[in-house]
């Protein structure tokens, strides 16, 4: 029986290594319609095929980025992790509809270079100095985005000077003062005397009082500024005394105004806000309308979970097996603190045959300050630098006949590299683990990259689950994940399998429990 492949009429034998091809998958609606899914954007690597059946292979772009760079260098004043990763994915070929790197690594700087990796192994050092993670999505693009839970700032457009609005981003018992505002309080001995210099935790009360319409001169409002982007579910306001009439919801993602919401119905004491607001990180909550001669009370603002979705003992063909990974008591992080040397060195001599390009010479530890010379040069024979960097020298010869030998000499200094390390305690017991990146060398940076790992590392408990197939969940998602020990178990996405064989959906999931150390005050917590 003739081969599939062998068919000339064959699709299979348009298929290339190489050739770029989108994954769809396609649910029949009840009303015969079919919506396709996008799955993956990637490229063909290799396929066989039969009379009955064909198996085509695809990889990602990230397979393709196996060259060397080699051109980091130490920055003096310091350079942001997203012009980093800007330099190494346009090195690598790529242009900017090719990837999407989180505006907040343009906040982190650092100085140290990059060693001489591949370009895919570079990203994942400058991507991992942000805590940040890197992956592919469905449109074919490289992503380098935010893997932590940003802290934040809460602040007001005015308050009464007995107001207290950062307490408001903690769930505990404030104190009212009795002032002049309509139906207000009671004289039942619950409110206290406005103080005229210390006040208690009061919550957030608006300087701006309603008219008789119920209506302000200056809109009272709050804006939370958060660290990074954060995509949230639903938003929490617990108020206190005269209830507004309107609410307006605007978030913005880097300055840009992305979602505004309206609400004028369900306004209650404890207010709860389902609504799946886009990624942000500014939040404005503004007030036009209240009771008439009113103020403004908040006692707390939380912002929602990370995700609505819940994966339900329904969607699950087996009972989930959880595994108890190896405790790790503490997680070391190096930081690497670059020196500059008093000598100089002879750092390579090298004999060649001239072929009329420029040599590119690479060096095994970081060095700078390079001179290069032509050992017995001839009279007009010299050789200059074009390039350099920590780990390469790039040379161009003047003089010099195509087949001539020549013997090249680069001198130059090493830097002084000093190791301090960063341990963060996670656990009463267990074993260490260290963590290097050879870009981080300030040690507030080492540190915030050392509790980013401690709150990785600090549940240890991994769930595989043999389910119904859910194409909408991609490698690093936060889900629900149903537990009857846990109502509120939230889970990270770190393998993701979705099969489709005798027209039956399935799928296999391996997630991590996902918990975080409250450390800092404003820090959000799923």
């Amino acid at each position: 029986m003739p081969n599939f492949i062998d068919n000339p009429s064959s699709d299979i034998n348009f298929l290339e290594s190489g050739q770029k091809v989108n994954v769809m998958m396609g649910y029949m609606l009840d009303d015969g319609n079919i919506e396709w899914i996008k799955m993956h954007s990637l490229y063909v690597s290799e396929w066989s095929a039969d009379d009955s059946s064909a198996t085509i292979t695809a990889v990602d772009i990230l397979k393709y980025l196996d060259e060397k760079y080699y051109k980091g260098i130490y920055y003096e004043d310091g350079i942001s992790l997203y012009d980093l990763a800007v330099l190494v994915l346009t090195d690598a070929g790529l242009n900017e509809d090719e990837y999407c790197i989180d505006s907040y690594m343009k906040k982190v700087y650092v100085h140290n270079p990059l060693p001489n990796v591949t370009h895919k192994e570079a990203l994942q050092i400058i991507a991992n100095a942000g805590r940040c993670i890197m992956d592919y999505d469905r449109n074919g693009k490289i992503r380098i985005r935010v893997a932590f839970k940003p802290t934040y700032d809460t602040t007001s457009n005015g308050e009464t000077y007995f107001s207290n609005a950062p307490t408001i981003d903690n769930l505990t018992e404030k104190n009212q003062y009795a002032t002049c505002e309509q139906n207000f309080w009671k004289a039942d001995g619950k409110k206290l005397f406005v103080p005229t210099d210390h006040h208690q935790d009061t919550g957030y009360i608006s300087a701006s009082i309603s008219d008789e319409n119920g209506k302000f001169d200056a809109n009272p409002m709050l804006t939370r500024t958060l660290e990074a982007k954060y995509k949230a579910y639903g938003i929490m306001i617990n108020f206190s005394g005269n209830l507004p009439k309107k609410i307006v919801i605007r978030t913005y993602a880097d300055d840009v105004l992305n979602n505004t919401l309206t609400i004028t119905s369900g306004i209650e004491q404890a207010t709860e806000i389902n609504y799946d607001f886009p990624e942000y990180d500014r939040l404005e909550i503004e007030f036009p309308e209240t009771e008439p001669n009113s103020r403004i009370h908040i006692d707390y603002l939380s912002l929602g979970a990370e995700t609505s979705y819940s994966l339900e003992y329904d969607d699950l063909y087996s009972t989930p097996v959880g595994t108890q990974l190896e405790k790790i008591k503490n997680v070391k992080v190096a930081r690497y603190i670059y020196g500059k040397s008093s000598t100089k060195e002879d750092l390579l001599s090298e004999t060649i045959s001239y072929t009329g390009e420029n040599q590119l010479y690479y060096l095994n530890e970081a060095c700078y300050g390079y001179e290069v010379s032509i050992n017995n040069a001839q009279n007009g024979q010299s050789v200059n630098i074009i390039s350099s960097g920590a780990y390469y020298v790039e040379v161009a010869f003047l003089g010099i006949e195509v087949g001539d030998n020549v013997e090249v000499i680069i001198k130059g200094y090493k830097y002084n590299i000093a190791t301090s390390y960063y341990s963060q305690t996670i656990n009463n017991r267990g074993s260490e683990k260290e963590w290097q990146n050879p870009l981080i060398s300030a040690d507030d940076h080492c540190q915030e990259v050392a509790k980013w790992l401690a709150d990785y590392f600090a549940s240890g408990i991994e769930y595989e689950l043999d389910y119904r197939g859910e194409p909408a969940i991609d490698c690093g998602d936060v889900i629900g994940q149903e537990n009857k020990y846990d109502p509120d178990l939230k889970t990270i996405v770190e393998q993701s399998q979705i099969t489709f064989k005798s027209g039956v959906l399935g799928g296999g999931l391996r997630t991590r429990r996902k918990e975080y150390v409250a450390r800092t005050k404003n820090r959000l917590v799923s």
